[in-house]
């Protein structure tokens, strides 16, 4: 038996989560009570996500009605498409609660509150409180620290504060108290913040807490004061408001809904702003439950997460663009980096390799903004695409290799046609940016190449598209859906009878087709229905397997949210849980879908202004 040296995507028990975050705050596990298990943020000295994390709750809300705990089942749903809120009733009263992360501040607003529904009084007692069990470190998996965590209660600041570190510190929560809110006795490395009072029927009680976080605790526990100076109504306000002015709108409720869901999940959980400098990085996701969260990969920040960034907030698209293509520097196109820019996962892939070109097209061609091409960054990437790009050019097939494959697995083909039609692209967007006209007709002669390469090489005996071919010019019949057959027409590579053969393998032959209610492609990879194939689907308007966007809307996936497969008979996620690039990959081509956007080059989002043909 051969060695297998492949990494398979591991499979998930589905639960039932509602993350929240900003792009410096992230809670991505707060189950179905409420309670919510941890707090990370981006650190760029540690080259990825710091946690911390709670082995029961480090927030944890708690209703108690006439000495018993209240606990009636929750019902949670996102105001703006994005702040988790839940209310649930028992014969005794109503409980709300909300967990708020401020655009633009370091912390959260929690707020819990209940409702006497009954005829008589009620003696009413609210708290939250928690503890901070473990210092976690994510790159991939989560990693727990050996360092000591320590708590004080600042009387100049009104705060509870926990902290980690042993030389140098890490991490800071601070706890805060609402309006007639009060610390009370904190279990060890916690805290509790509690109100109480007699409610007569009909009137409400409410507690809110205001948590702090930083790198250390003085500024832990000044930004819990800045919070609660500026109230959780007037954070609650801006915060929906920044969110209104970003979501997209269909005129399909139920498709507005889910896309700008996923849209602000991937904006908030694809990206960051590091806590300890300030840094602007792009990374798989910032939950846990993602499988190698907290890393970067450049196919996934590039051509999964930017357009949907872009669709939402063109301004932080050119930064984080700017600044993460500065962090991978030359080592772009390897398989995983931290988020500062180090290969974390060594491999060179081509698809990654083409990707931030696609991108930095995309947002020069939406926006006109071509002074982006004068940013060092973006200069020294063109750069080293061409020299880069020509290490791996084949002369007798007239194509471009690659180590490892858009799945990430090593490949006896290295000639991927999915892989070429982008460079063809890159080469008509290399022609665009050139203010030569003599080398920008060489780059367009080199793209028509590279598409008649294809038409010539990878067009099998029955008229199909091939996978891949290797150096002597034989076929891999395969589908990897991450950048699958189906995207051919998209990237310009068209042949009509090579694409509708093609696309009948694909539901009728193809291995890792999976019929049912939630149908689709996958592959050896992930052995379900995958969120590539349906947003490829989605962007190229395939109906072969119903309305796409009409999936995308009744999917179960990860409660709503994009993930890598899902079960074709339950939709529910089997791999790749809170993928957070995907979730913006779905977001951006239910709107292409939506909007008309077919090919690289048509208009896409508010202002595009078409492109080379």
């Amino acid at each position: 038996m051969s060695e297998s040296l492949t990494t398979f995507a591991p499979i998930e028990t589905p639960e039932s989560l509602h993350p929240t975050g900003s792009l410096l705050v992230a809670l991505p596990e707060i189950d179905d009570r409420g309670w919510c298990r941890s707090i990370n943020i981006a650190h760029e000295g540690q080259r990825g996500l710091v946690a911390a994390h709670s082995d029961s709750a480090l927030i944890r809300p708690v209703v108690t009605v006439d000495g018993v705990e209240a606990s009636p089942g929750l019902e949670w749903r996102r105001l703006g498409h994005w702040v988790p809120s839940a209310r649930g009733s028992d014969e005794r009263g109503e409980l709300g609660l909300a967990y708020l992360a401020p655009v633009a501040e370091q912390g959260v607003v929690a707020r819990v509150e209940w409702t006497n529904t009954t005829g008589s009084p009620q003696e009413v007692a609210l708290a939250f409180t928690g503890e901070w069990s473990a210092v976690q470190v994510h790159h991939f998996k989560a990693k727990r620290l050996s360092v000591g965590l320590r708590e004080r209660d600042d009387e100049w600041t009104g705060a509870r504060t926990v902290y980690a570190g042993a030389d140098r510190l890490l991490l800071s929560i601070s706890w805060r108290a609402g309006e007639g809110a009060a610390h009370g006795g904190h279990p060890a490395h916690g805290w509790l913040t509690e109100r109480s009072g007699t409610l007569e029927p009909g009137d409400s009680l409410s507690l809110e807490v205001f948590i702090g976080v930083a790198t250390e605790p003085d500024g832990s526990g000044a930004t819990a004061l800045h919070l609660r100076r500026r109230g959780a109504d007037a954070l609650l306000a801006g915060t929906l408001d920044w969110l209104d002015a970003r979501s997209l709108g269909t005129g399909d409720d139920a498709l507005d809904a889910r896309l700008n869901e996923n849209l602000f999940f991937s904006y908030f959980f694809a990206q960051a702003d590091c806590l300890d400098s300030g840094r602007a990085v792009m990374l798989t996701s910032r939950s846990p439950r993602y499988y190698v969260s907290g890393a970067f990969w450049s196919r996934d920040a590039y051509w999964w997460t930017f357009p949907a960034i872009l669709l939402a907030d063109p301004a932080r698209a050119r930064r984080v663009l700017v600044e993460s293509i500065a962090s991978a520097g030359s080592d772009i196109a390897h398989h995983a980096l931290y988020i500062t820019g180090q290969r974390l996962y060594p491999g060179f892939e081509l698809d990654e390799l083409t990707a931030p070109l696609l991108a930095i097209w995309r947002y020069t061609d939406s926006t006109g903004d071509r002074s982006v091409l004068r940013e060092p960054a973006i200069a020294a990437f063109l750069d080293h695409y061409r020299a880069e790009l020509a290490e791996w050019f084949d002369a007798d097939l007239g194509l471009y290799g690659t180590f490892l494959l858009p799945t990430d697995d090593p490949t006896d083909f290295p000639f991927v046609t999915t892989d070429n039609a982008t460079v063809a692209v890159g080469f008509r967007i290399l022609a665009a940016f050139d203010e030569s006209p003599t080398a920008a007709a060489r780059l367009l002669d080199r793209a028509l190449s590279v598409e008649l390469a294809l038409v010539d090489r990878a067009i099998t005996a029955d008229g199909r598209w091939a996978w891949a071919i290797d150096s002597s010019g034989a076929h891999e019949l395969r589908e990897e859906p991450p950048l699958g057959l189906r995207l051919l027409d998209y990237f310009g590579v068209v042949d009509a009878p090579a694409r509708a053969a093609t696309e009948r393998w694909l539901v009728t032959d193809y291995e890792y087709h999976f019929g049912g209610a939630y149908p689709g492609a996958g592959a050896p990879h992930f052995a379900s229905p995958s969120s590539f194939d349906l947003g490829n689907r989605m962007l190229t308007a395939n109906a072969d397997l119903g309305d796409p966007v009409e999936q995308f809307v009744a999917a179960p996936l990860d409660n709503g949210l994009g993930c890598e497969s899902w079960d074709p008979l339950t939709g529910q996620v089997v791999t790749g849980a809170a993928m957070a690039s995907v979730a913006g990959f779905l977001a951006w081509t239910a709107w292409a879908n939506r909007t008309g956007h077919r090919r690289w080059n048509d208009p896409f989002g508010s202002g595009a202004q078409g492109g080379p043909r």
